[in-house]
């Protein structure tokens, strides 16, 4: 069976511990075994993505059948209406497939995200978390998969959410050869806004990143050639 635990060295989480207390933010090449990482990479490519956006503190996901059905003047006015949204406030549209934070329920299902997700709660990952982030209270990760089709986006926010306990968020990338002007970069801001750094999306790559921290990830092109693949969430205390 796949193995899903890190394969990372000693010696590189060690090296990353003291660049993520250095600068909040760190790129861990080759996180995965590459077995793990290329069977994640090919159940994304079929996996039941349901269409999530928001409309202010307001989810939704569309399933899809749902997604189907619409008419072309419905599909049109929601990217209006999310469009609108952008503009001045929070807003996102991407695809995901959810991953319960039970381990029973995730054991049921037994997709390879949820066996992912299982091996980033096992004790000797979570020890990991606490060495890379410094917190001594992590307690388990949070995930979902995320798919970015051309036009998706997820504007300026900081992930701080009250009663989450987050201590840091985390994507890890799945997107083999992707060039950075396709867009879907993982963008940092200072208080201005201003952009102080990007992660282009890769392959077996992990972002980790502390929060709370000002950051986007900028829509992708038109003329994208394959979707942003990722599985993404937060290190968090019980």
């Amino acid at each position: 069976m796949t193995d899903f635990h890190p394969a990372s060295s000693p010696n590189q989480i060690a090296d990353a511990t003291q660049a993520f207390a250095r600068d909040g933010r760190i790129r861990i090449p080759g996180f995965l075994q590459r077995e793990a990482a290329e069977a994640l990479h090919t159940f994304l490519q079929d996996a039941p993505w349901w269409r999530t956006f928001n409309q202010g503190e307001r989810t939704w996901d569309l399933g899809p059948e749902s997604i189907e059905v619409l008419t072309l003047e419905q599909a049109g006015k929601l990217e209006q209406a999310i469009h609108q949204g952008a503009r001045k406030g929070f807003q996102y549209v991407y695809e995901t497939v959810r991953v319960s934070e039970q381990s029973s329920e995730r054991s049921e299902r037994g997709f390879p995200i949820d066996r992912l997700l299982e091996a980033m709660n096992s004790a000797p990952v979570l020890a990991v978390w606490r060495e890379l982030t410094g917190d001594p209270d992590v307690a388990l990760v949070d995930g979902q998969a995320t798919r970015y089709l051309p036009g998706h986006f997820l504007t300026r926010h900081d992930d701080d959410v009250e009663g989450k306990n987050r201590v840091a968020a985390y994507v890890l990338n799945l997107s083999p050869e992707w060039r950075p002007e396709w867009g879907g970069l993982l963008q940092f801001h200072d208080a201005t806004g201003e952009v102080t750094g990007a992660m282009v999306p890769g392959f077996n790559v992990l972002n980790l990143f502390r929060v709370p921290q000002s950051h986007s990830v900028s829509i992708v092109a038109p003329f994208a050639p394959a979707p942003r693949y990722s599985i993404t969430g937060w290190i968090r205390r019980g």
